[in-house]
């Protein structure tokens, strides 16, 4: 019944104290800024891609990402690999400001 019970807990999102603590991967994606617009948003892309930094632009914008137009300002995002974030932030010239996911 134990056996059972701790399946359960860990399908279930449950605490499982004897689990080991797990480094985030290198290969997650991170956010890496929200670029003032598309114009900005494909520079900055542009810039990675010379360093040899592949990155992912990622418009939030439901209904112009659904129609293919331009987005509104607020709506773009650019994504690194972890491993990449350094390198990517210097490239660009952003500020570290805190841990994002």
């Amino acid at each position: 019944m134990n056996f059972f019970f701790r399946i359960l807990q860990r399908l279930l999102g449950g605490d499982d104290a004897g689990a080991p603590v797990r480094l985030p991967s290198p290969d997650a994606l991170v956010l890496l800024t929200r670029p003032q617009g598309e114009a900005e948003a494909q520079l900055f892309r542009d810039m990675l891609e010379q360093e040899g930094i592949r990155s992912m632009l990622k418009n939030r914008d439901p209904v112009s990402a659904r129609d293919g137009g331009m987005g509104p300002p607020w709506a773009y995002e650019l994504w690194v690999l972890r491993r990449d974030l350094l390198r990517a932030r210097d490239a660009i010239g952003v500020e570290d400001d805190g841990p994002r996911t």
